[in-house]
């Protein structure tokens, strides 16, 4: 099977790269093995002009095969890997002809360093063109020259800012920063090539900014990167967690200044020694895990109907709403309804918010959003999305007169955290079309949605909403309609053991702060003060009745924690919880709370608040140990009761609903690395008489 093809018409040459065994163009055993064929081809005979290009539709090249890195073990091996692909690259560096990459669409990791390689880059204006080095992300840096090429291409502060983040940019963005020479047109091409071909072959480039040669202005300049780097990253070992940041950081220093070839050489041993690290494993594990969610079959068989999806009706304009309003606004008009003038207007604002970035607004995606303050629209309305307040009674009637508007064919779903989407069913003559769709908060961010089948849903429509939440970038995790689902369910009896922790003595600065060191966003105590206290107190009384009948300490708060719901202590909204709050920003620790938990005391050190009590201090192990054994025990009665019916997309709904660390590969992935002896002994210690089945970690070891 041919992948790459090479066509020659008078003194231009063309390599073509188009995959028919896959969707996207991908650097692996066959495409390099035919490229290093088609090279020797064009080192004995070369042309005047070569260009690289994609028969893929939205695909230049997607990157090296993960598969190739998921599966090396041996550090000279990956290190081998890496250095075919930089000689690859450099064999089109050094071609006495005019090389240019054609790119339109994708053109990632390295496929953006065999595209370094040419003397210009040609981005193609399109939607799908972006261009990135997003290596950092699956824990590796670039090993095919991308590290030695960048900085030549864009200057070193642009080309270590895109190295580190991984982040994307635009055929217009890579026009302006150099990365690309020319934007075309799609219906220009080649006049872009005829252009660069007559510009001649590019010598040698500048090295910017010149007074990096300098070695006090290096120092400050790699001291200050790693300054920003770590800031994000405060409260983790970040050379265990993320081997890559570190070793990426210290590469380029290194490499400032000195022959490209032992640049060559060190970024090859560099990536050889980070292939191997379970941090890379495990974060390739989780792409793939986002990847699964997004092309499972559900979202397969729906794609068509939301092909033709043009509409959206979002009702309620609050926080929620109005994120999946601007989420939705991604592909649709999007008619934002609310019942008065003053909360629409507050959602609107919050949506402008929403829509600028690094002082640009996108003013085309805002445009598609329409506020509403009656039934008008909703005829044409292809999806009616409800984000109201969470009341059965409410949401049924809301049903009921959406239903006398809407045609027949139109999908109603609810963003409910915890109601039966049944209930909402009761004598509707729509119901099979009623499903929930959870959007987790903030919703423009947070990856993950579940979606929920009631009784009387059909299949048809769980189909074209997995479908239709893949299409605006989610990943949609099926789940059964039962109490809490899935991740709010598994996350009360993390939240109730960080308490009981507390209340035992230990700090809740050292309890979130042992939370955030394993590699969880934030603190299980942040974590309530964020939600909001009396959220997290009638979620799980409501779990508690429906669930914990036999064991209600699964779920339930404990007294003193609803003394500060009816004391007014909700956290963030109200300024005070466990901490105190201003504009959004966690303060110090809340003074008031030796009145609600017994056995404390409260001191001043230097007027900073603490609390204190006579009770040694938990490690970090065992403080993390606590919170996260009742988590692992509800998943797996989870996992038995069928609320969700695959292991590995439970282990992908914690790791994009909640922020469990991608560096530990999941919840069932960091379990099935404990001796079983000791997991079973912490799970008795635990004293949940729940479904526990072990075997099931079996499948997440290596």
């Amino acid at each position: 099977m041919e992948v790459v093809t090479l066509t020659q018409q008078g003194s231009e040459a063309r390599l073509h790269f188009a995959r028919t065994d896959k969707s996207v163009n991908v650097l692996d055993e066959l495409c390099i093995s035919q490229l290093e064929t088609h090279l020797d081809r064009l080192e004995k005979s070369p042309p005047k002009t070569l260009v690289l290009e994609s028969g893929i539709s939205g695909c230049f090249i997607a990157g090296a095969d993960l598969e190739i890195i998921a599966a090396v073990t041996d550090q000279k091996e990956a290190t081998r890997l890496a250095e075919r692909g930089q000689s690859l690259c450099r064999r089109i560096e050094v071609l006495p002809c005019v090389s240019i990459a054609l790119v339109h669409g994708a053109c990632m990791g390295g496929g953006l360093e065999v595209a370094l390689a040419c003397d210009y880059i040609v981005a193609v204006e399109g939607k799908k063109t972006q261009l990135a080095l997003p290596e950092i992300k699956i824990g590796i840096h670039p090993g095919f020259g991308g590290c030695i090429r960048l900085p030549k291409r864009i200057g070193w502060m642009k080309a270590v800012e895109m190295i580190l983040s991984g982040s994307a940019v635009d055929a217009g963005r890579a026009k302006r920063i150099g990365l690309a020479a020319l934007v075309a047109q799609p219906e220009l091409q080649g006049k872009a090539i005829a252009y660069l071909a007559e510009k001649g072959k590019v010598k040698a480039r500048k090295f910017a900014p010149w007074w990096l040669r300098l070695w006090p202005a290096k120092a400050l300049f790699f001291q200050q990167v790693e300054k920003r780097t770590y800031a994000r990253l405060q409260h983790i070992e970040v050379a265990t967690a993320y081997p890559a940041i570190p070793a990426v950081i210290t590469l380029l220093k290194e490499i400032v200044g000195i022959p490209d070839g032992l640049a060559l050489a060190r970024e090859a041993e560099s990536l050889g020694k980070l292939a191997v690290t379970p941090t890379c494993k495990n974060l390739i594990r989780v792409f793939h895990l986002g990847d699964s969610l997004k092309k499972q079959p559900a979202a397969a068989r729906g794609r068509e109907a939301v092909a033709g999806f043009k509409k959206t009706a979002v009702y309620g304009a609050g926080v929620m709403g109005g994120g999946i309003a601007w989420v939705a606004a991604k592909t649709m008009a999007v008619d934002l309804h609310e019942v008065a003038a003053e909360p629409l207007a507050r959602g609107m604002q919050g949506i402008g918010r929403l829509a600028t970035r690094r002082g640009r607004t996108d003013h085309a995606r805002l445009s598609r959003i329409r506020p509403v303050l009656d039934s008008s629209g909703l005829a044409d309305a292809d999806v009616v999305i409800e984000a109201v307040v969470e009341d059965i009674k409410v949401k049924r009637n809301l049903w009921l007169e959406v239903g006398k508007h809407v045609s027949k064919q139109a999908l109603l779903l609810s963003n409910t955290s915890s109601l039966a989407v049944s209930d909402m069913q009761k004598r509707r003559a729509n119901a099979g079309r009623i499903a929930g769709l959870h959007f987790f908060n903030p919703a423009p961010k947070m990856p993950l949605v579940e979606v929920i089948a009631g009784e009387k849903t059909t299949t048809e429509t769980i189909d074209t909403t997995c479908a239709l939440a893949a299409s605006w970038g989610k990943y949609p995790i099926i789940v059964a309609d039962r109490p809490g689902f899935l991740v709010n369910r598994c996350l009360m009896p993390f939240m109730v053991a960080a308490l009981k922790l507390i209340e035992t003595g230990q700090k809740p600065e050292h309890v979130d702060g042992a939370l955030k060191n394993f590699g969880m966003p934030m603190g299980a105590i942040e974590l309530a003060d964020r939600v909001g206290l009396d959220i997290c107190f009638h979620v799980g009384a409501h779990l508690g009745e429906t669930l914990g009948a036999e064991q209600p300490e699964r779920f339930a708060m404990p007294q003193w924690f609803g003394s500060m719901v009816s004391d007014g202590l909700l956290g963030e909204k109200s300024g005070k919880g466990f901490f105190s709050y201003e504009k959004g920003k966690q303060g110090a620790l809340n003074a008031e709370l030796g009145n609600y938990l017994p056995g404390f005391r409260f001191r001043e050190h230097e007027s900073d608040a603490d609390i204190s009590v006579e009770s040694s201090t938990l490690s970090n192990r065992s403080v993390v140990d606590a919170c996260l054994i009742p988590m692992l025990i509800e998943a797996l009665a989870c996992l038995h009761e069928k609320v969700v019916d695959d292991p590995v997309h439970l282990d992908a709904a914690f790791i994009y609903g909640i922020g469990f660390p991608p560096f530990r590969g999941g919840l069932l992935r960091y379990f099935s690395g404990f001796e079983r002896s000791d997991l079973k002994a912490k799970i008795e210690k635990a004293g949940y008489d729940l479904p526990v089945n072990l075997e099931v970690l079996d499948g997440f070891i290596g």
